[in-house]
């Protein structure tokens, strides 16, 4: 995308800080864009703290140093158990759990207070899925590096309700910049292993593919992070969030697998 002059930074924010760490439409001039907040939390079933990042975007003369936001209110609640949690500034613009135990079925509130800009977001934790086991196999397209297939069971479901899957690749314990995303609307209760990509994984490399079991919501945000990714336009639009206020990002409640593996 360097050949063109016009394009989203906030886009450019999203994407960054989505695979760096372990989906409002707003084309922005590159040397005039006004910063926005970026907030992006989650809550697993996996035991231990749960952080929500708070930062803002930069215009694109700037360098890559994209300001943390101190000084917050950052409250998550569980409506589900009435569990009220107000969160600690660990690192700057880092906010940590004390008390939270993320639970499938339960619905997570986020209340954010950044300088009297207020935002919220809710999402409803899906039941576990486990991922049972990840192989490698030659590609189906001719490529020169091995796909990775994670295999798990997808539970049968009456009706149009969905689930939904995100899936985490780690190489060498660098996450992968690929947005992997799925539904069940073609492949409801069947044994799923459907390959992806690898991110030219070759003999030697440490994988571990992490499958999270996603609300709708944070769905429709990756998809269309996952859909900017693959624009050509020289003003491709924000993915879509599920926080009010005007804050990029997303928060998002989801279980969580892994399995790993060495490539042989």
């Amino acid at each position: 995308m360097k050949q063109y002059k016009i394009i989203n930074v906030a886009f450019l924010v999203l994407l960054i800080a989505t695979f760096s760490a372990c989906k409002k439409v707003i084309n922005v001039d590159l040397n005039s864009s006004s910063p926005r907040y970026v907030v992006q939390g989650n809550v697993t079933d996996v035991p231990g703290v749960y952080t929500v990042t708070i930062t803002k975007t930069i215009s694109f003369d700037q360098d890559n140093v994209f300001p943390t936001v101190s000084g917050a209110t950052v409250v998550i609640t569980d409506i589900t158990a009435g569990t009220v949690d107000t969160l600690a500034e660990t690192l700057p613009g880092n906010y940590t759990t004390h008390i939270l135990t993320g639970t499938p079925g339960h619905t997570y509130k986020l209340y954010v207070n950044a300088a009297s800009n207020v935002f919220t977001a809710s999402s409803t934790m899906p039941a576990h899925i486990t991922l049972d086991s990840l192989y490698t196999q030659a590609s189906r397209f001719g490529g020169t590096h091995p796909q990775l297939v994670p295999v798990y069971t997808d539970p049968a479901l009456i009706g149009i309700n969905y689930h939904y899957y995100h899936f985490m690749e780690y190489k060498n314990d660098t996450a992968s910049a690929d947005i992997i995303v799925r539904n069940d609307a073609l492949i409801n209760g069947k044994v799923i292993n459907q390959p992806i990509n690898g991110d030219g994984i070759t003999t030697g490399d440490s994988i571990a593919v992490y499958l999270e079991c996603i609300d709708s919501a944070v769905y429709q945000y990756y998809s269309t992070l996952q859909q900017t990714a693959n624009q050509s336009s020289a003003t491709p639009a924000n993915p879509l969030t599920n926080l009010t206020g005007g804050a990029l990002g997303y928060f998002s409640a989801h279980t969580s697998s892994v399995r790993s593996l060495i490539v042989h």
